[in-house]
């Protein structure tokens, strides 16, 4: 009687978001982990222990580095983060990392076959070229890389996934849905592919998320989302700035460069700069408009001739008609960049400031910690005096 209600009870499903980077997915994983607890109420598994887990799981999976490094932390993180969904006795599991998208074949199938007997889902979210494009170009200058954006995009649309190393893989190896969900349709019938479409709206991370919750069947009334930050994009003189100064900050700053540059530059010393000269948005080189409407119809076409389950409208992925006006990162007046770098090294040594207060109170506190401990000291000793001080004194009181 038991096997029998086994075999009629409905698959476990499980739901892996595998792109597209920069789509709105740091907004996702951010979500997913304050609300875990919620979820798990909804019989809804978030499988990872902290809120990085699922990177070194996928570093895990495919057998990566990061920076010319491998963490030993990562060694087995997919099989944990899997074992603990199999575990589950929840009807849903959730597993969001853009870089999934970039599996092989073989990666792949252990990635699904890990869940056991879960009905797998794969989810991709994806946006108009420009946006992506803009964002992918950002995202590379934030990891040190200092190729032009004009020339950055111009490669792209002439060598595709050809183009010069790194860019062409990262890029259409993880942003074109076509060919990343084509990988993932030999492990997973297409009927259990689904694309999130996103508009160039300000809004597109709360609306990824409400997307992500109807499909999986969250219910986004019993989650919150408030007060989660998403990262801006930066405007075209922040970007270009911080390109420029990856030259001698790559090298200087090594290993610390991504938490001292998230830190200290962008949205921070950046932005003043930017206050200076105007935020101006970024957007795709006017040349390159019609290529781009070009290949979203492409796309589409090619989403639609899938099947997948398209959840927004595939209208969304038209891109931004030209920006006649707009400034490329390249074409900025020297002026507007000198007058920006004055004020992110002003905001830089008034940050200087800050920390060398902050250590100087510390210390003082240290240093008045240690006159307290030595007070308590002699207070302890006064009231407790030793036996060669009480045989001073009673030698003292016979004297009198």
């Amino acid at each position: 009687m038991t096997d029998r209600m086994d075999e009629t009870r409905p698959a476990k499903a499980v739901y892996l978001h595998v792109g597209a980077p920069t789509a709105g997915g740091a907004f996702l994983q951010k979500a997913l982990w304050a609300n875990r607890r919620r979820l798990a109420g909804q019989g809804v598994c978030y499988p990872v222990a902290g809120p990085l887990e699922q990177f070194g799981a996928v570093m895990d999976l495919r057998e990566m580095t990061w920076g010319g490094h491998r963490d030993p932390a990562w060694e087995g993180a997919y099989d944990r983060v899997a074992a603990r969904v199999r575990d589950w006795h929840g009807s849903t599991a959730v597993l969001s990392q853009e870089l999934l998208g970039g599996a092989d074949e073989q990666q792949i199938e252990r990635a699904v076959t890990a869940f056991g007997g879960a009905e797998v889902h794969v989810v991709f979210a994806t946006r108009d070229l420009g946006t992506q494009l803009v964002l992918d170009w950002q995202e590379q200058i934030r990891h040190t890389h200092t190729v032009p954006f004009e020339q950055f995009v111009a490669d792209l649309v002439e060598h595709g996934i050809d183009a010069a190393e790194p860019f062409g893989q990262m890029f259409w190896g993880l942003h074109d849905p076509v060919r990343v969900l084509s990988a993932w349709e030999t492990a997973v019938p297409r009927d259990r592919i689904h694309v999130i479409t996103l508009p160039r709206s300000g809004d597109a991370p709360e609306l990824l998320w409400r997307r992500f919750c109807d499909l999986t069947g969250i219910d986004t009334g019993r989650c919150a989302t408030a007060g989660i930050p998403d990262d801006r994009p930066l405007s075209v003189v922040e970007a270009e700035l911080l390109r420029r100064l990856n030259d001698r900050l790559g090298p200087a700053l090594g290993g610390a460069y991504e938490d001292i540059v998230r830190g200290h530059l962008v949205g921070r010393a950046l932005g003043a700069g930017a206050e200076l000269v105007g935020r101006t948005a970024m957007a795709l080189p006017h040349e390159h408009a019609a290529w781009a409407s070009r290949r979203a119809a492409e796309v589409a076409d090619g989403i639609r001739a899938a099947g997948y389950q398209v959840h927004g409208d595939l209208a969304e992925l038209a891109p931004a008609p030209p920006d006649e006006q707009a400034v490329m990162p390249g074409r900025l007046p020297e002026r507007d960049v000198a007058t920006a770098l004055v004020a992110v090294i002003a905001d830089l040594l008034t940050q200087l400031a800050d920390v060398r207060e902050r250590v100087g109170l510390a210390q003082l506190h240290a240093d008045l910690a240690g006159v307290q401990d030595g007070l308590d000291r002699l207070m302890e000793a006064a009231a407790a005096p030793n036996q060669a001080l009480r045989r001073a004194a009673r030698r003292a009181g016979m004297g009198r």
